[in-house]
């Protein structure tokens, strides 16, 4: 029987105030699982990012040797769709809807979300973190 190390989280509602999750720190974890729990009626778009940086990045600056941080691929859950890790998702629905996307970050230190171009809607992001033992 296999055992896993969890860790879940629910990070943030991303809404007109809101455009950014909290860093969670996730060295002791391979993988994550984001979960975006989206309302009724709306646009935005968001990237996934990730940090091996010992000490938590300033977001607010530019990526640079000492704030290191940098964009992630995922993959889509629903259908296994690749999202290059320099590429937007961007969203539009008129419907509640539920999406995952997971990210195999092989122990970085940090990861986090970032919501743009918002222009409706709010959007509740969960958060699993799993190793493989």
């Amino acid at each position: 029987m296999w055992f896993r190390t969890t860790a879940s989280y629910d990070l943030w509602t991303l809404d007109a105030t809101n455009e950014n999750t909290w860093f969670i720190f996730s060295k002791d974890f391979r993988n994550t699982i984001f979960t975006l729990i989206i309302d009724n009626s709306f646009a935005w778009t968001i990237k996934f990012y990730s940090s091996n940086s010992e000490t938590r990045p300033d977001f607010s600056s530019a990526a640079s040797a000492t704030n290191e941080y940098s964009t992630v691929q995922v993959v889509a859950l629903e259908d296994w769709t690749n999202i290059a890790w320099d590429t937007w998702i961007v969203a539009t629905w008129t419907s509640d809807w539920v999406v995952q996307y997971e990210i195999n970050e092989n122990w970085n230190q940090w990861l986090w979300v970032k919501m743009e171009a918002r222009s409706a809607g709010d959007v509740t992001i969960k958060v699993d973190l799993f190793d493989n033992q």
